[in-house]
């Protein structure tokens, strides 16, 4: 991911790039962003909904990290997989917590864990925030 502004959408290079802003409403719209960019790949439908509940898990943490600022999505094919990237502003690096039974948060470092194949963090290309990133299974 290159981190710049501005929206790309190419079925041939199997890429989707969005801007948005880091609210609530953005977790949503990626995921119906996700159900559709795959959906056109034509990727199996458990492919296409354990991707999209993988990338609410990293938007929801770009965008309590981005508190209304900019972050950026990134969905792509590697290697034939769902590759889905968000970088936000913040260099702080998401932490796993404790979530009690009844807690309505703190889950989504072990739900990506759990159905990612492979995922990180890394520094963004820029200097400024980070990318979580998470390469989905075929």
């Amino acid at each position: 991911m290159n981190d710049q502004s501005g929206t790309l959408l190419s079925r041939k290079s199997g890429e989707i790039r969005m801007t948005l802003l880091g609210v609530g409403s953005s977790v949503s719209l990626v995921r119906e962003l996700v159900r559709y960019a795959l959906t056109n790949w034509d990727y199996p439908r458990a492919a296409i909904d354990d991707s999209v509940l993988v990338a609410s898990e990293i938007v929801t943490n770009a965008v309590r990290a981005a508190r209304g600022r900019p972050i950026r999505v990134r969905i792509a094919v590697q290697d034939g997989a769902p590759l889905l990237e968000c970088w936000d502003p913040d260099p702080e690096l998401p932490r796993p917590r404790e979530a009690g039974p009844d807690a309505m948060d703190g889950r989504g470092l072990a739900i990506i864990g759990a159905y990612a194949k492979d995922a990180g963090v890394r520094p963004s290309a820029t200097g400024v925030g980070k990318v979580f990133w998470a390469l989905m299974p075929l």
